[in-house]
């Protein structure tokens, strides 16, 4: 198996595209060279499928290649300018990216509701497409037994206006009237960040809010196993690979009600859903899982990463 990408990295299998539009274009300009040089890269390396990762930040497909291609959908251009304003203008993609589905011999989802946009929005033949959750490798993130830090919230992701981020610590003054010595980590950088250290100051929550910054890999399931609550309050998500981490590690998830969380804590097992943008809800969640922590449900097999390489690799049989 081999793997194409513009980044430089000792993957076993990986080949670097060197491509002078990738420079300005990014993702516009893998595309076009995937558009150029495709059939000739089929030729070169006798390849019999081919597997693309699309949606934003990903690769679009213009034109049908001489080998079944397989599309990998993240989520989509229409779930992101339809739930985050500031990115109307991504529209634009709309066209290209539905006829890269259309173009698509099949197409892989990572959650339902992203299947469901496929079919909804952008009249794909339900047939097509199948459903592979995100995993996670329970030998990294795994249950320790430490004792957890009492009344401890955690956030892990990027700091972003589309991780609902402001949204979290908005509710933060809610729950401390009445859990007074709550304390929310927030492990993550991103370009918000500055502005939420301002929100910290202007809410007075200096004391109950700390910024961890970047905690690398080796440090996250230690973060996990002793919080007794983690928060994933997006605005939506292609799916929640933070939910799944801390499953993983026993703890329970407060999450939002939006597309790629909902179904991982749906049933109620694993923690609760609350509406995005409601801050009542919100803390109401966060206090009900601080006053009587436990330990989340065993996870699911889907979420594991055995089951998801033994289903993705049967793509390529």
């Amino acid at each position: 198996m081999l793997f194409f990408s513009p980044a430089d990295n000792s993957l076993p299998g990986h080949i670097r595209i060197r491509f002078w539009a990738i420079r300005f274009f990014k993702q516009v300009g893998v595309s076009l060279w995937l558009f150029l040089k495709g059939k000739s890269l089929i030729a070169d390396y006798h390849l019999d499928k081919l597997n693309i990762h699309a949606g934003p930040g990903g690769v679009l497909l213009v034109r049908k290649l001489p080998v079944p291609v397989i599309v990998t959908c993240h989520h989509t251009y229409w779930q992101q300018y339809t739930h985050i304003r500031s990115q109307f203008w991504k529209r634009i993609f709309l066209p290209f990216e539905q006829r890269t589905y259309r173009l698509a011999d099949s197409i892989v989802c990572d959650c339902h509701d992203t299947r469901r946009v496929l079919i909804q929005r952008y009249g794909i033949l339900p047939g097509k497409i199948s459903v592979i959750q995100c995993a996670v490798d329970t030998g990294r993130f795994h249950c320790q037994g430490v004792p957890k830090k009492p009344h401890t919230l955690l956030y892990v992701g990027r700091i972003a206006k589309r991780k609902g981020i402001d949204f979290l610590i908005r509710s933060i003054p809610l729950v401390l009237k009445s859990i007074p010595e709550a304390h929310l980590l927030v492990a993550g950088k991103g370009e918000y960040l500055q502005r939420m250290k301002r929100l910290v100051r202007e809410l007075a929550l200096e004391r109950s809010v700390t910024f961890l910054g970047f905690v690398p890999d080796e440090e996250l399931n230690g973060l996990y196993n002793r919080a007794e609550c983690v928060v994933v309050p997006s605005i939506f998500e292609g799916f929640g690979i933070a939910v799944i981490e801390a499953l993983a590690a026993g703890t329970r998830v407060v999450g939002t009600d939006v597309d790629g969380i909902r179904e991982i804590l749906s049933s109620g097992d694993y923690g609760r859903l609350v509406p995005y943008g409601d801050t009542v809800a919100l803390a109401g969640a966060m206090i009900a899982e601080l006053e009587n922590p436990r330990q989340a449900g065993e996870l699911r097999p889907e979420y594991r990463v055995e089951l998801f390489k033994e289903r993705y690799l049967k793509l390529f049989a």
